[in-house]
Protein backbone atom coordinates (compact mmCIF):
# COMPACT_ATOMS: atom_id res chain seq x y z
CA UNK A 1 0.00 0.00 0.00
CA UNK A 2 1.03 3.19 -1.24
CA UNK A 3 1.68 6.19 1.61
CA UNK A 4 0.25 9.49 0.58
CA UNK A 5 -1.89 10.14 -2.40
CA UNK A 6 -1.95 13.35 -4.20
CA UNK A 7 -5.15 13.43 -6.68
CA UNK A 8 -4.65 16.14 -9.41
CA UNK A 9 -7.74 17.30 -10.84
CA UNK A 10 -7.57 19.83 -14.19
CA UNK A 11 -10.17 22.12 -14.05
CA UNK A 12 -11.13 24.29 -16.98
CA UNK A 13 -14.39 26.56 -15.74
CA UNK A 14 -17.38 23.84 -15.28
CA UNK A 15 -17.36 24.72 -11.20
CA UNK A 16 -20.66 22.67 -10.76
CA UNK A 17 -18.95 19.45 -12.10
CA UNK A 18 -16.00 19.91 -10.27
CA UNK A 19 -17.74 20.01 -7.01
CA UNK A 20 -19.38 16.59 -7.88
CA UNK A 21 -15.92 15.29 -8.64
CA UNK A 22 -14.75 16.65 -5.73
CA UNK A 23 -17.74 15.05 -3.54
CA UNK A 24 -16.63 11.93 -4.97
CA UNK A 25 -13.31 11.81 -3.69
CA UNK A 26 -14.23 12.70 -0.49
CA UNK A 27 -16.91 9.46 -0.62
CA UNK A 28 -13.76 6.95 -1.45
CA UNK A 29 -12.92 4.10 1.03
CA UNK A 30 -9.52 5.61 0.79
CA UNK A 31 -8.95 9.55 1.11
CA UNK A 32 -6.10 11.05 -0.76
CA UNK A 33 -3.35 13.26 1.50
CA UNK A 34 -4.37 15.89 -0.95
CA UNK A 35 -5.66 17.42 -3.77
CA UNK A 36 -4.36 19.72 -6.19
CA UNK A 37 -6.79 21.66 -8.99
CA UNK A 38 -5.02 22.57 -11.46
CA UNK A 39 -6.49 25.53 -13.52
CA UNK A 40 -5.49 26.14 -17.29
CA UNK A 41 -7.64 29.39 -16.80
CA UNK A 42 -10.85 29.35 -16.01
CA UNK A 43 -13.33 32.67 -15.72
CA UNK A 44 -15.49 31.05 -13.10
CA UNK A 45 -14.76 31.56 -9.28
CA UNK A 46 -13.46 28.03 -8.76
CA UNK A 47 -11.76 29.06 -5.24
CA UNK A 48 -14.76 30.72 -4.15
CA UNK A 49 -17.08 27.85 -4.88
CA UNK A 50 -14.99 25.20 -3.20
CA UNK A 51 -14.27 27.40 -0.34
CA UNK A 52 -17.97 27.40 0.10
CA UNK A 53 -18.08 23.66 0.60
CA UNK A 54 -14.52 23.57 2.17
CA UNK A 55 -15.85 21.74 5.27
CA UNK A 56 -17.24 18.93 3.59
CA UNK A 57 -13.65 17.49 2.68
CA UNK A 58 -11.35 15.31 5.15
CA UNK A 59 -8.27 16.36 2.59
CA UNK A 60 -6.25 19.50 1.89
CA UNK A 61 -7.05 21.36 -1.09
CA UNK A 62 -4.95 23.62 -2.83
CA UNK A 63 -5.50 25.49 -6.11
CA UNK A 64 -2.24 26.24 -8.97
CA UNK A 65 -3.74 28.36 -12.12
CA UNK A 66 -2.02 29.88 -15.26
CA UNK A 67 -3.15 32.69 -17.63
CA UNK A 68 -5.75 31.09 -20.34
CA UNK A 69 -3.79 30.69 -23.17
CA UNK A 70 -5.63 28.47 -24.74
CA UNK A 71 -5.81 24.17 -24.22
CA UNK A 72 -2.22 23.60 -21.96
CA UNK A 73 -2.99 20.67 -19.93
CA UNK A 74 0.66 19.58 -20.26
CA UNK A 75 1.79 22.25 -18.42
CA UNK A 76 -1.33 22.61 -16.09
CA UNK A 77 -0.60 18.93 -15.51
CA UNK A 78 2.96 20.20 -14.56
CA UNK A 79 1.89 22.75 -13.00
CA UNK A 80 0.34 20.28 -9.95
CA UNK A 81 3.50 18.32 -10.09
CA UNK A 82 5.96 20.39 -9.38
CA UNK A 83 4.28 21.12 -5.91
CA UNK A 84 2.68 17.82 -5.14
CA UNK A 85 3.65 16.48 -1.91
CA UNK A 86 2.50 12.97 -2.36
CA UNK A 87 4.58 9.88 -2.98
CA UNK A 88 1.77 8.56 -5.44
CA UNK A 89 -0.29 11.05 -8.06
CA UNK A 90 -3.40 9.76 -8.85
CA UNK A 91 -5.03 12.10 -11.81
CA UNK A 92 -8.56 12.62 -11.98
CA UNK A 93 -10.14 14.72 -14.51
CA UNK A 94 -12.85 17.22 -12.71
CA UNK A 95 -16.01 15.72 -15.00
CA UNK A 96 -15.23 11.89 -13.47
CA UNK A 97 -17.06 10.39 -10.40
CA UNK A 98 -15.55 6.68 -9.43
CA UNK A 99 -16.93 4.01 -7.35
CA UNK A 100 -15.89 3.61 -3.62
CA UNK A 101 -12.94 1.55 -3.62
CA UNK A 102 -11.40 2.94 -6.84
CA UNK A 103 -8.33 4.94 -5.21
CA UNK A 104 -8.35 1.77 -2.64
CA UNK A 105 -7.57 -0.33 -6.20
CA UNK A 106 -4.59 2.49 -6.68
CA UNK A 107 -3.32 2.21 -3.25
CA UNK A 108 -3.21 -1.15 -2.73
CA UNK A 109 -1.88 -2.27 -6.26
CA UNK A 110 1.17 0.68 -5.77
CA UNK A 111 4.48 -0.41 -7.61
CA UNK A 112 7.14 2.24 -8.25
CA UNK A 113 8.19 1.37 -12.05
CA UNK A 114 4.42 0.48 -12.58
CA UNK A 115 1.73 2.86 -13.68
CA UNK A 116 -1.97 1.58 -13.28
CA UNK A 117 -4.75 2.60 -15.47
CA UNK A 118 -8.16 1.84 -15.05
CA UNK A 119 -10.73 0.98 -18.34
CA UNK A 120 -11.89 4.22 -20.12
CA UNK A 121 -14.63 5.60 -17.92
CA UNK A 122 -18.51 5.02 -18.16
CA UNK A 123 -19.31 7.38 -20.55
CA UNK A 124 -22.83 8.38 -19.14
CA UNK A 125 -25.47 10.43 -21.19
CA UNK A 126 -27.09 13.66 -20.86
CA UNK A 127 -30.01 11.83 -19.19
CA UNK A 128 -28.11 9.43 -17.32
CA UNK A 129 -25.80 13.08 -15.76
CA UNK A 130 -28.98 14.58 -14.97
CA UNK A 131 -30.20 11.68 -12.72
CA UNK A 132 -26.88 11.73 -11.11
CA UNK A 133 -27.60 13.22 -7.59
CA UNK A 134 -25.58 14.30 -4.26
CA UNK A 135 -26.88 10.67 -2.56
CA UNK A 136 -25.93 8.89 -5.62
CA UNK A 137 -22.46 10.11 -5.56
CA UNK A 138 -22.19 9.91 -1.37
CA UNK A 139 -23.10 6.72 -1.84
CA UNK A 140 -20.56 5.70 -4.65
CA UNK A 141 -23.67 3.42 -5.93
CA UNK A 142 -24.55 4.18 -9.83
CA UNK A 143 -26.49 0.85 -10.17
CA UNK A 144 -29.87 2.76 -10.88
CA UNK A 145 -27.96 4.69 -14.05
CA UNK A 146 -25.27 2.95 -15.24
CA UNK A 147 -27.07 -0.21 -17.84
CA UNK A 148 -25.75 -3.59 -18.80
CA UNK A 149 -24.26 -2.95 -21.68
CA UNK A 150 -22.30 -0.39 -20.53
CA UNK A 151 -20.73 -2.82 -17.74
CA UNK A 152 -20.09 -5.29 -20.10
CA UNK A 153 -18.14 -2.99 -22.68
CA UNK A 154 -16.17 -1.99 -19.39
CA UNK A 155 -15.68 -5.52 -18.60
CA UNK A 156 -14.10 -5.49 -22.42
CA UNK A 157 -11.75 -2.79 -21.92
CA UNK A 158 -10.12 -4.29 -18.97
CA UNK A 159 -10.17 -7.76 -20.78
CA UNK A 160 -7.97 -5.72 -23.47
CA UNK A 161 -5.59 -4.33 -21.22
CA UNK A 162 -4.68 -7.17 -19.24
CA UNK A 163 -4.02 -8.95 -23.06
CA UNK A 164 -1.72 -6.33 -23.65
CA UNK A 165 -0.11 -6.48 -20.46
CA UNK A 166 0.65 -9.83 -20.66
CA UNK A 167 1.87 -9.87 -24.31
CA UNK A 168 4.35 -6.92 -23.15
CA UNK A 169 5.45 -9.61 -20.37
CA UNK A 170 5.68 -12.48 -21.45
CA UNK A 171 6.02 -12.46 -25.31
CA UNK A 172 8.20 -9.38 -25.18
CA UNK A 173 6.78 -7.62 -28.03
CA UNK A 174 7.53 -3.80 -27.89
CA UNK A 175 4.61 -3.03 -26.64
CA UNK A 176 3.00 0.78 -25.37
CA UNK A 177 -0.06 -0.70 -24.23
CA UNK A 178 -2.37 -0.28 -21.90
CA UNK A 179 -2.08 2.99 -23.15
CA UNK A 180 -1.91 6.28 -20.57
CA UNK A 181 -5.54 7.75 -20.16
CA UNK A 182 -4.11 10.63 -18.48
CA UNK A 183 -7.30 11.91 -16.69
CA UNK A 184 -7.60 8.42 -14.70
CA UNK A 185 -3.91 7.69 -14.11
CA UNK A 186 -1.84 6.69 -11.05
CA UNK A 187 1.78 6.71 -10.73
CA UNK A 188 4.84 7.16 -8.82
CA UNK A 189 6.27 10.91 -8.48
CA UNK A 190 9.53 9.08 -8.69
CA UNK A 191 8.38 7.85 -12.04
CA UNK A 192 6.79 10.68 -13.79
CA UNK A 193 10.06 12.72 -12.22
CA UNK A 194 11.70 10.12 -14.72
CA UNK A 195 10.49 11.27 -17.43
CA UNK A 196 10.21 14.70 -16.48
CA UNK A 197 6.53 15.09 -16.67
CA UNK A 198 4.36 16.08 -19.57
CA UNK A 199 6.08 17.96 -22.69
CA UNK A 200 4.38 21.44 -22.36
CA UNK A 201 4.69 21.93 -26.21
CA UNK A 202 1.76 20.14 -26.36
CA UNK A 203 -0.95 22.80 -26.96
CA UNK A 204 -3.80 22.63 -28.25
CA UNK A 205 -5.90 19.31 -27.77
CA UNK A 206 -4.83 15.91 -27.95
CA UNK A 207 -1.27 13.60 -27.84
CA UNK A 208 -0.16 14.88 -24.71
CA UNK A 209 -0.66 11.49 -23.02
CA UNK A 210 0.26 8.89 -25.78
CA UNK A 211 3.49 10.98 -25.89
CA UNK A 212 3.58 10.79 -21.79
CA UNK A 213 3.03 6.99 -22.57
CA UNK A 214 5.47 6.37 -25.00
CA UNK A 215 8.23 7.99 -23.30
CA UNK A 216 6.85 6.21 -19.87
CA UNK A 217 7.83 2.62 -21.60
CA UNK A 218 11.35 3.41 -23.35
CA UNK A 219 12.09 4.81 -20.10
CA UNK A 220 10.76 1.19 -18.72
CA UNK A 221 7.69 2.18 -16.34
CA UNK A 222 4.87 0.01 -18.06
CA UNK A 223 1.58 0.17 -17.23
CA UNK A 224 -1.16 -2.27 -15.48
CA UNK A 225 -4.59 -2.00 -15.59
CA UNK A 226 -5.90 -4.24 -12.33
CA UNK A 227 -9.61 -2.53 -12.06
CA UNK A 228 -11.26 -5.94 -11.87
CA UNK A 229 -14.53 -4.45 -9.66
CA UNK A 230 -13.77 -0.36 -9.66
CA UNK A 231 -14.66 2.01 -12.13
CA UNK A 232 -14.73 6.08 -12.95
CA UNK A 233 -17.62 7.64 -14.51
CA UNK A 234 -17.84 10.58 -16.82
CA UNK A 235 -20.17 13.11 -16.52
CA UNK A 236 -22.14 14.41 -20.24
CA UNK A 237 -21.16 18.36 -20.68
CA UNK A 238 -20.43 19.95 -23.76
CA UNK A 239 -16.80 20.23 -24.75
CA UNK A 240 -14.30 22.89 -23.30
CA UNK A 241 -11.54 24.07 -25.42
CA UNK A 242 -11.09 20.72 -26.83
CA UNK A 243 -11.45 19.83 -30.80
CA UNK A 244 -12.08 16.66 -32.66
CA UNK A 245 -8.96 16.24 -33.87
CA UNK A 246 -5.56 16.42 -32.72
CA UNK A 247 -3.67 19.48 -33.62
CA UNK A 248 -0.17 17.82 -32.68
CA UNK A 249 0.78 15.36 -34.68
CA UNK A 250 3.38 16.63 -36.37
CA UNK A 251 5.00 17.20 -33.50
CA UNK A 252 4.32 13.95 -32.14
CA UNK A 253 5.78 11.99 -35.12
CA UNK A 254 9.03 13.84 -34.49
CA UNK A 255 9.02 12.67 -30.72
CA UNK A 256 8.23 9.36 -31.64
CA UNK A 257 10.83 8.91 -33.67
CA UNK A 258 13.04 10.51 -31.17
CA UNK A 259 11.84 8.49 -27.98
CA UNK A 260 12.30 5.33 -29.89
CA UNK A 261 15.98 6.39 -30.01
CA UNK A 262 15.71 6.44 -25.89
CA UNK A 263 14.99 9.78 -25.79
CA UNK A 264 12.64 9.89 -22.99
CA UNK A 265 12.66 13.24 -21.10
CA UNK A 266 10.36 15.47 -22.03
CA UNK A 267 11.58 18.30 -24.03
CA UNK A 268 10.12 21.37 -22.24
CA UNK A 269 9.08 19.15 -18.91
CA UNK A 270 9.08 19.60 -14.76
CA UNK A 271 12.80 20.30 -15.09
CA UNK A 272 12.56 22.88 -18.22
CA UNK A 273 9.09 24.87 -18.17
CA UNK A 274 7.70 26.49 -21.92
CA UNK A 275 7.39 30.00 -21.43
CA UNK A 276 7.84 32.01 -18.10
CA UNK A 277 4.31 32.67 -16.86
CA UNK A 278 3.03 33.62 -13.35
CA UNK A 279 1.67 30.35 -11.71
CA UNK A 280 -0.47 31.35 -8.67
CA UNK A 281 -0.96 28.91 -5.97
CA UNK A 282 -3.89 29.01 -3.25
CA UNK A 283 -4.30 27.12 0.12
CA UNK A 284 -8.12 26.43 0.02
CA UNK A 285 -8.26 24.13 2.57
Amino acid sequence: MVGRITVIISVYNRVDVLLKALLSIQAQSVKPFEVLLSDDGSAEDIVGAVKEQKDKYDFKIKYIAQADKGFRLAKARNNAIRIAEGDYLVFWDQDVLATANYLKTFSDHFREGKFLIPPDPVRLTEDQTAAVTERMIESCDYSQIVTAGQIRALRRRVYKDWYYYLETRYIKRNSYKPKVRGGILGIAKKDILLVDGYDENYQGWGAEDDDLGRRLYRAGIRGRNVFHKEYPLHLYHPPNKASEKSVNLDYYNKRLAEIRKGDFRAVNGLSNPLGEDEITVNRIN
